[in-house]
């Protein structure tokens, strides 16, 4: 345990040195500004008709609840590619720690920030958007609690690993990393097609293969924002979130240690 309270240490050190892990810290504020002051105002002069300023309002709060876990990911992959870059990865494996003990504390880590920023994102925007998401009388963000927001904070985090993990193991370095992450954004905000009409019955579970899928459609079904009789429990939606995420990073390992031995 001593050893990871060592590590813990040092990346707490490195946090104001650290580029990726200041933005870690920072970019939630941007988004809270963004979604509490410039977003209400450009769907108010520019979505049209009271539906299509709901159903925008509608994306927006799945695009922000996305955006945590893929750009805490992001950033973790790009600092796995930064030590593979370096050969120092290797040296892992001749070390009480092993290879497998710092993946595990790198993602712990960032899974860490990611329920952090989750949280304050949804939470912020709540609090500071005032009636910019009113609608017919009604605020969509009242339509979360305190402990939905957690409790989804917290699922929607198990995402962090998946795509860090394939970043580091597909990429050659990390100009192809870049490359990956910007095709890969749009794959990961797709959940947000949930909000259409015709993706709320059955259809909806195609978007399931995208594992940010099962935590925003809990958070939105918890919310009883899209209610349809084709939805599923709340407390499935969130453990399938938790256990899809799991074994897709259990996977996501293998392929990464095998990219090591090549």
């Amino acid at each position: 345990m001593s050893k990871y309270m060592r590590m813990l240490l040092y990346e707490f050190k490195n946090i104001v040195r650290d580029k990726m892990t200041l933005i870690l810290l920072l970019y939630p504020l941007l988004v809270i500004v963004l979604g509490s002051f410039v977003i209400p105002v450009l769907i108010d002069n520019y979505a049209g008709t009271t539906g299509g300023q709901e159903t925008a309002s509608l994306v927006v709060i799945v695009v922000f609840a996305s955006v945590a876990p893929f750009v805490t990911s992001a950033l973790l992959g790009f600092s796995f590619l930064d030590h593979r870059d370096e050969n120092t990865l290797d040296t892992l494996r001749v070390t009480p720690l092993s290879l497998r003990g710092y993946v595990l504390f790198k993602t712990t880590y960032a899974y860490l920030l990611s329920v952090n920023a989750a949280f304050w994102i949804l939470f912020g925007t709540k609090m500071l958007s005032g009636d910019g998401y009113t609608f017919a009388g009604v605020n969509l963000w009242d339509s979360f609690s305190v402990g939905s927001i957690v409790l989804f904070a917290f699922v929607s985090g198990f995402f962090t690993p998946v795509f860090a993990l394939l970043l580091a193991s597909l990429a050659k370095n990390k100009i192809e990393g870049f490359a990956y992450m910007k095709t890969s954004g749009i794959f990961a905000l797709l959940p947000a097609l949930v909000v259409l009409e015709n993706l709320q019955d059955f259809k909806q579970y195609f978007l399931g293969v995208f594992p940010t899928f099962w935590p925003v459609k809990g958070l939105l079904v918890q919310g009883d924002l899209l209610s349809h009789e084709h939805n599923m429990p709340i407390v499935l939606y969130m453990l399938i979130g938790v256990i899809y995420p799991l074994i897709l990073s259990l996977a996501a390992y293998r392929a990464f240690e095998r990219k090591l031995e090549q």
